[in-house]
């Protein structure tokens, strides 16, 4: 007998809320959107005998379910903000870093304005956003834009990361099983599920590419707080011990892509000389918006380039021999669907499933943002990305200590890692948001809304932040 999704979820958005009376009101916060996203089911998903069920998107955008873990998680936190700590709204100012965020959640009404037979799914879409991406980044702005709440934010990611360890090492030697035993009918369960050693867990997450992140981006921020000596435990286990075990556990998940990104952006995060980890980070987020810009336009096809070059159809054999072939067939898709989402590119098509008439779907959420809401879109959602990592590396307090800097610079990298990511693939772990919101609103020396709030649990947040934590 499994539990009901719709249960679970409905049930998740009082019990999210009542934690802000209990707890103090970032752990609140930080419990909610961690521990909702790591337990609760996507959606209540309607089951298909299907083998490979495409047309299911992540939960990060609006489709034809509207409850999910993205929603029920914001509707909590939304409840408790307003029932419990309603004043501290007072100490938010916007401001220009709060605009794209704006656009973001209001495109979808945009795109139904150009388009009238999609009003119904504007409207649908707007409050989707707004519960699931406005909601955690007011709550970042608010309570997380200054060092200690940010560093008890990167702590909590840490130990999301260590909670699924058991998780991860039962599933890949007996497969992903959890999510099917706990809610029953899970999209993408064994889509990819095989793998060199064992299989590629996937937990209660939406795919195994998700947990990838997951487990690689607390590896991520656990070298470096270890690193960069920012603390010395959590959970009363030495950092050291902490970062070593995440890293093998990620590596045995075998989700090449994360394990990649891991690899490439933490020797960027430890670089020393300001200059050169800038020209990196300017030449990286270029190289995004290079890539996005190519695939949107079709000015590069990928696929007439391995018909014609060498040199691209031997890496593309190469991938298909060692098994690695879906890198190929992810920009495939991506390709063959362009055209379509060309044909309305200011404000996209309005739909969530623009892509029905091409061949199976686009799986860049990036493609997925032009084809839905256009370059309108598509601008807002990459400035969500890369404003909060702009701010930390370009914008350093003067009189900042050097954990302090070196704090930010580790929440930027994983960013990064999620911008680089949603190139790939079409699902993203929202609660990231939350230090997306706070790093776009830091300023020298902490200055700022988090500074600013006077919140009486401050005496707790720092006592949660010794070593026991």
């Amino acid at each position: 007998m499994h539990i009901s999704p719709l249960v679970i979820l409905l049930g998740w958005i009082p019990a999210g809320a009542y934690l802000f009376r209990r707890l103090p009101v970032r752990i609140a916060i930080l419990a909610n959107f961690l521990g909702g996203w790591a337990i609760l089911p996507g959606a209540s998903y309607q089951a298909t005998p299907d083998n490979f069920p495409y047309w299911i998107l992540g939960v990060c955008l609006p489709t034809n379910y509207f409850l999910t873990k993205a929603t029920a998680t914001g509707l909590a936190a939304l409840a408790g903000f307003l029932l419990f700590h309603f004043a501290d709204l007072r100490t938010f100012k916007p401001g220009f870093c709060d605009l794209p965020m704006a656009v973001w959640c209001c495109v979808p009404l945009l795109s139904a304005a150009a388009h009238w037979n999609t009003l119904h799914e504007g409207l649908l879409g707007a409050a989707y956003l707004t519960i699931s991406w406005g909601v955690p980044w007011l709550l970042g702005r608010i309570y997380f834009s200054n060092y200690d709440s940010l560093l008890l934010a990167a702590k909590a990611y840490v130990i999301a990361g260590i909670c699924y360890v058991p998780i991860c090492l039962v599933e890949i030697c007996a497969g992903p099983q959890l999510y099917a035993f706990l809610y029953g009918y899970q999209p993408y369960r064994w889509v990819g599920a095989q793998r060199y050693i064992g299989f590629r867990p996937i937990g209660l997450l939406e795919d195994g590419n998700q947990l990838g992140i997951w487990m690689a981006a607390a590896t991520l921020l656990a070298v470096l707080l270890a690193l960069n000596r920012l603390t010395g435990r959590i959970l009363g286990l030495p950092m050291g011990w902490v970062a070593a075990g995440l890293a093998g556990v990620t590596l045995l998940c075998q989700s090449a892509g994360s394990i990649l990104l891991l690899l490439f952006l933490l020797p960027v995060a430890l670089l020393k000389r300001r200059s050169l980890q800038r020209a990196v980070v300017a030449v990286l987020i270029l190289g995004v918006l290079a890539f996005a810009l190519f695939r949107m336009t079709n000015l590069v096809s990928l696929r007439a380039l391995v018909q014609e070059n060498v040199a691209a159809r031997s890496v593309s054999s190469a991938l298909t021999r060692i098994g690695r072939h879906s890198l190929v067939w992810r920009f495939a898709r991506d390709e063959s669907h362009i055209r379509l989402a060309l044909r309305q590119p200011l404000l996209g098509s309005g739909r969530w499933n623009w892509w029905q008439n091409g061949d199976s779907r686009p799986w860049s959420l990036w493609l997925l943002v032009f084809g839905m809401y256009g370059l309108v879109g598509l601008i807002a959602f990459g400035a969500i990305l890369f404003l909060p990592v702009i701010r930390a590396f370009w914008q350093p307090a003067g009189g900042d200590a050097p954990n302090r800097l070196n704090l930010r610079l580790a929440l930027a990298a994983l960013i990064l890692m999620v911008a680089i990511d949603n190139l790939l693939n079409g699902a993203m772990i929202l609660p990231y948001l939350l230090i997306m919101g706070g790093l776009a609103a830091v300023r020298g020396s902490d200055s700022g809304a988090g500074t600013a709030l006077i919140d009486s649990s401050i005496s707790e947040l720092r006592r949660s932040e010794q070593p026991g934590l």
